[in-house]
């Protein structure tokens, strides 16, 4: 038999159009999961703010009914005095600070993303009055991931 003949004509390989439907595809699937990934790690990483300011808070009031005011550096709070400067506290990727006491008996939390260099801001708050942490979006080029709203809501 002659091997041309349609009987031994065989696909081998793929053909350019199989390929380029591939690869559009994957870039397809690419471009949706690779931000919702992103976004994932950076509401997984907002938890360390989440618990630092939610300790914070706790503490603060512990202070409060202590000393019958509310600390003005985070450092002399209870559980936050190994902090290495006398008014932040790293948690995972954020630093804690007490950003304001009032001569009135309140207070305001707030932690901030670590940059290193990442392009990323992030600043929550939480107050004597406010139990939840919210997002800061004062501050401009804040993403504000809403830990909140798929925790609680």
């Amino acid at each position: 038999m002659d091997n041309f003949s349609p009987g031994f004509l065989k696909q081998r390989g793929f053909t350019l159009v199989e390929l380029m439907i591939t690869v559009a595809i994957l870039a397809v699937l690419a471009t949706i999961a690779i931000p919702a990934y992103q976004n994932y790690i950076n509401r997984a990483n907002q938890s360390d703010a989440i618990i630092g300011l939610k300790a914070a808070q706790m503490a603060q009031e512990q202070f409060y009914s202590e000393n019958n005011r509310y600390a003005n550096t985070i450092g002399i709070l209870p559980g936050f005095s190994n902090s290495g400067a006398a008014n932040t506290y790293v948690k995972g990727d954020y630093t804690l600070k007490v950003i304001s006491v009032n001569t009135t008996p309140a207070f305001i939390i707030a932690a901030t993303w670590i940059d290193n260099g990442k392009g990323i801001n992030d600043r929550w708050t939480i107050s004597n009055t406010n139990i939840n942490p919210v997002c800061d979006t004062s501050v401009p080029g804040i993403k504000g991931y809403s830990v909140f709203s798929w925790l609680f809501d």
